[in-house]
């Protein structure tokens, strides 16, 4: 009788008691969350957002549809028509005739941010200096950080807003351009050591108080507008060195349209392969 109590009572002492009042036990730990991962990529597919910010003094303004399905049909297009039409802007013709090379080297940079723009903007100011601007819609500080990373620049704040420069003596990869965060989400990619002065200049005026005869010329995000869809559509203003028979300090006003039919300057038909 009693090697049969001794398991029974055993049994009992271990049991966990059912009626216990709720408080009476040892307090239970608390699991602190940990802390959400920062954000390394900028995961962004957006349009420019519109064309009033182009800046009123350019010299170059071209839209380019990253998710048109003929783009590259579009780009040789574009590419054989400017090295063949006279009267363009020789740094004009010599930079659209790269589209296709300049485009290669840039888009894998901002797909490693996780930027995929929809759209792009090629500038050239009154120097000739070429800017690169798209729109990228995330967390801004998210996005510095990748820039910081990705490419070796460090970020800044200067009067107004801020700027990505390069590290002097940095080991990391090289990345060719500097680059401004503007309004409206914008990111615009400029020469090494001119993001401050660029960064004025894009944020400068859009309009021009006035033009032949007085009246106020038209701004270049209104002309550019205007263009019916394409692939690649751009306008040209300012003086500038021509090609073929122009003339050194000719005035321009002029439209362009790349489709993969062909390229299509000043409203003219197209002209194929």
């Amino acid at each position: 009788m009693r090697a049969l109590l001794l398991p029974a009572l055993l049994l009992v002492a271990c049991a966990v008691p059912q009626d216990m009042t709720p408080g009476t036990g040892p307090e239970p730990a608390r699991e602190t969350p940990a802390p959400a991962a920062p954000a390394s990529r900028c995961a962004a597919h957006d349009d420019l957002g519109g064309l009033e910010w182009l800046p009123a003094d350019l010299r170059l303004a071209v839209v380019i549809d990253l998710d048109a399905p003929d783009l590259p049909t579009a780009i040789q297009r574009l590419q054989d028509g400017v090295r063949a039409a006279p009267g363009l802007p020789v740094v004009t013709s010599l930079g659209l005739g790269q589209l296709g090379l300049q485009l290669g080297i840039l888009r894998p940079q901002l797909q490693a941010l996780g930027i995929a723009p929809r759209e792009l903007a090629l500038l050239h100011d009154r120097a000739g200096a070429v800017v690169w601007v798209l729109r990228a819609r995330c967390d801004l500080e998210a996005l510095q950080a990748a820039i910081t990373t990705a490419w070796s620049l460090r970020v800044r704040t200067v009067t107004g807003g801020a700027v990505a420069e390069a590290v002097a003596g940095g080991g990391g990869p090289t990345f060719a351009h500097e680059v401004v965060f503007l309004s409206g989400d914008r990111l615009a990619l400029v020469p090494p050591g001119t993001a401050v002065s660029l960064r004025r200049w894009l944020e400068g005026p859009t309009s021009s108080p006035a033009g032949l005869g007085g009246q106020p010329a038209p701004p270049p995000g209104e002309r550019l507008g205007e263009l019916a869809a394409a692939p690649i559509r751009g306008i040209l203003a300012g003086r500038a060195l021509q090609n073929g028979a122009g003339a050194a300090g000719t005035a321009l006003a002029r439209t362009l349209r790349a489709t993969a039919e062909g390229l299509e300057i000043d409203g003219q038909p197209p002209t194929g392969p």
